[in-house]
């Protein structure tokens, strides 16, 4: 198990260092031609996976490799962060996304005495009813005229989007933790359905610096799919879709920790995202926390499109042998308007 570690650790910083989202063509300097400037923005499929599955993940800038804190949600982001559950967690999202679009999350993790922690996981997006339309060619005598016709009238269409995964994770050592997400992925547009396999695969590193902890996360790393399924529909050799992969190095520090009464505690979080369909990111968060009990979280995302400030809140209920956390995000899309997360979850 170590060296599966160093090894993938290995693996994740040479990619970083080595093969950046975008490329650069230097011609010779004596065509006085100026660089070509291009990334892969827009080559890659299945995009739902990057959508925000935790409200204190999306509440803190989007942050996903190093927020562990015994949260099953933990299986959509950094799978070595499972470890942090100690018995049974549950958690359960739900998100309005745009143009009447709903995406729900939900995850179970659980701690196996002598084996470490297994989860599973589940990702919906419903896209809802849409009008369904038809070109149809325009014909004169039986013969194309070039024109067509949109026909309506023909009912609704639906889409989905769907994942769903078994995770395992467990402490190499007091300092190191490792962890890895496999999960199915299918797309459906009517009656027309493709599918795929991805894995995600994480690290958690405390380093002694008092709570610093680094990590290391690759997401959604799967083989190129082939979607003959749609295209035969409209005329198109069948297409290979890229997964959506992406590569995280991020870092964690508390400038306030937890001391016996446990009365502050103030994490800050940042990011380095290296996606294979577009440029680097750097997502940051900040959480701070009073008594265990009511969260404030905020955070900011760089390099995005439209996305920018996130914000929002948590609540820490202890019942009994149990706790509830109840949180709530928003974030911030600029042009786009904004999106609203919402998050519960249950541990023994």
């Amino acid at each position: 198990m170590k060296r599966l570690t160093f090894l993938f650790a290995s693996i994740l910083v040479v990619t970083l260092g080595a093969a950046p989202a975008h490329a650069q063509f230097t011609p010779d300097p004596g065509t006085g031609l100026p660089p070509n400037d291009f990334n892969r923005a827009g080559q890659a499929g299945f995009q739902f996976l990057k959508l925000p599955t935790n409200a204190r993940q999306a509440g803190m800038g989007g942050v996903i490799s190093s927020l562990g804190q015994g949260d099953a949600a933990s299986s959509f982001t950094n799978p070595a962060s499972l470890v942090d559950v100690t018995r049974l967690n549950l958690g359960l999202t739900a998100v309005r996304w745009f143009a009447n679009i709903n995406y729900y999350s939900a995850a179970a993790a659980r701690y196996v005495e002598g084996v470490g922690i297994i989860g599973v996981s589940f990702l919906f997006l419903d896209y809802g009813d849409m009008p369904r339309t038809e070109n149809r060619p325009i014909l004169v005598d039986g013969i194309p005229t070039g024109r067509s016709e949109v026909l309506t009238d023909l009912g609704t269409v639906t889409a989905q989007d769907l994942a769903v995964g078994i995770s395992y994770a467990r402490r190499v050592t007091e300092q190191l933790h490792f962890g890895i997400n496999a999960k199915y992925i299918s797309e459906t547009l009517d009656d027309a359905t493709v599918g795929a396999w991805a894995v995600d695969i994480g690290t958690v590193f405390y380093t002694g610096i008092r709570s610093l902890r680094v990590t290391m996360v690759g997401r959604n790393i799967g083989p190129d799919t082939q979607i003959a399924s749609f295209d035969e529909r409209i005329g198109y050799e069948p297409a290979d879709v890229r997964m959506p992969v992406n590569f995280s190095f991020g870092a964690a520090y508390d400038l306030v920790e937890r001391g016996e009464s446990g009365l502050h505690h103030w994490t800050v979080a940042a990011e380095f995202v290296h996606p294979n369909d577009g440029a680097e990111k750097v997502n940051f968060g900040t959480e701070y926390t009073f008594r265990n009990l009511f969260s404030v979280r905020g955070g900011y995302r760089f390099n995005y499109d439209e996305e920018g400030f996130t914000l929002g809140t948590g609540l820490n209920v202890g019942l009994s042998s149990y706790t509830l956390n109840l949180g709530y995000a928003f974030w911030e899309f600029g042009l786009l308007g904004s999106v609203h997360v919402v998050s519960m979850g249950f541990g023994l």
